[in-house]
């Protein structure tokens, strides 16, 4: 896992279960010079979802709500 990968698995648990939207987590882990488009996050999220998986988690270990925010499913 990468440093960002680890950073938003990271603010998902860190955040107790609230809704993330994807600006707030593009706000919390780059930097506002060269922050990425809301798709990109929605990439890496897939990309998150997919490691998890790998190690065990279920797939819907990461919630998408509205299609626009995440949060962890809570177990």
């Amino acid at each position: 896992m990468t440093p960002k990968e680890y950073a938003r698995l990271e603010l998902l648990v860190s955040s107790d279960r609230l809704v993330l939207s994807q600006g707030g987590i593009i706000e919390r882990i780059w930097s506002l010079e060269d922050p990425p488009s809301e798709e990109t996050v929605k990439s890496h999220i897939k990309s998150l979802r997919h490691q998890l998986r790998e190690v065990g988690a279920p797939d819907d270990f990461i919630d998408t709500v509205h299609r626009l925010s995440y949060c962890l499913k809570q177990l």
